[in-house]
């Protein structure tokens, strides 16, 4: 299975982004999965967080599947292979994972398939001006237009999708991973130490 990693960052965040890129090349390379990273701007009108859209869109061709990944999270190096998300999934176009407490979708982290479906629902979050206007979470940029098209059933997306509950692709705190199981230490909300954090695990690995 031909699978892509594609992650984003800019000068803004680039002191943990490098640091993570490090590790989740390591965790491709372990798997023989290509690790694509951008930092170039497309969309200088929106938050950065927007630019996983064009991106997918501009990489997804060359793959049987891509995983988006945020610049503040990385791979643990003894995860298991996500091809084994993915081949208990394949009746889906898209695999999400569920934030805090499982009430909405977080796309820090997300898995999609290479089909015309996956390519006109991500074409429609990116450039439904409708939706990006009355975004009811505006403070969730591209992730609160996205949690009001599932809510909204756009595209069947409910159909076409899956979302995994809370600490399996992702976990955000010390103390919630799953033993064995979580794939992604995900820094949101810890800007204080996310340099910290990613450069030491960096180190253990070496």
């Amino acid at each position: 299975m031909n699978i892509g990693v594609v992650m984003f960052y800019d000068k803004a965040i680039e002191s943990y982004g490098k640091l993570n890129y490090e590790i989740n090349k390591r965790y491709c390379d372990k798997h023989n999965f290509k690790i694509i990273l951008s930092t170039t701007k497309k969309l200088h009108d929106r938050h950065s967080a927007w630019e996983r859209l064009p991106l997918l869109l501009d990489t997804i061709s060359k793959f049987d599947y891509v995983m988006w990944i945020d610049a503040d999270a990385f791979f643990y190096k003894d995860a298991k292979s996500i091809v084994d998300i993915i081949n208990k999934n394949t009746n889906v176009n898209f695999i999400f994972s569920n934030d805090v407490g499982d009430s909405n979708i977080n796309t820090g982290v997300f898995i999609v398939k290479n089909s015309q479906y996956s390519i006109d629902f991500l074409n429609r979050w990116l450039h439904d001006k409708e939706l990006f206007k009355s975004n009811p979470y505006p403070q969730w940029w591209d992730q609160g237009v996205l949690i009001d098209m599932y809510n909204k059933n756009i595209l069947n997306i409910r159909e076409n999708c899956i979302h995994l509950n809370y600490g399996i692709l992702q976990h955000f705190f010390d103390n919630d991973k799953i033993e064995n199981e979580t794939y992604i230490y995900h820094l949101a909300g810890q800007s204080e130490k996310r340099n910290e954090i990613s450069n030491k695990y960096l180190k253990s690995l070496k």
